[in-house]
């Protein structure tokens, strides 16, 4: 399965198999796929951003509303243009959240 010319979103939360993602990101690189990468603070405490960036070959975005971003509203604009968001690892938190449709 090929992935050319598709945007993805790839979640990062905080957990230890967060170096996980890493291959994740790696694989859906090579399937051809240009993935932004979003990481939770905690994510940040396992694996840094730079990884990421290097094997993205894109900015990693660490705070939604960073008013440095060229986009004002850069959550809504990631959101439409992804056709997919990828959230691995998911800690229970997120799963219970989204389970809930907390914020």
């Amino acid at each position: 399965m090929r992935l050319d010319g598709r945007e993805l979103v790839l979640g990062v939360t905080g957990s230890i198999a967060a170096y996980k993602a890493v291959l994740l990101l790696r694989e859906l690189a090579r399937l051809g796929a240009t993935v932004t990468v979003c990481l939770t603070e905690h994510a940040r405490a396992f694996v840094g951003p730079l990884t990421f960036r290097t094997l993205s070959g894109r900015p990693v975005l660490t705070d939604l509303f960073d008013p440095q971003s060229e986009d004002a509203v850069e959550h809504v604009a990631l959101a439409e243009r992804a056709a997919a968001i990828v959230v691995a690892p998911a800690t229970a938190n997120l799963i219970a959240k989204a389970a809930h449709g907390v914020a």
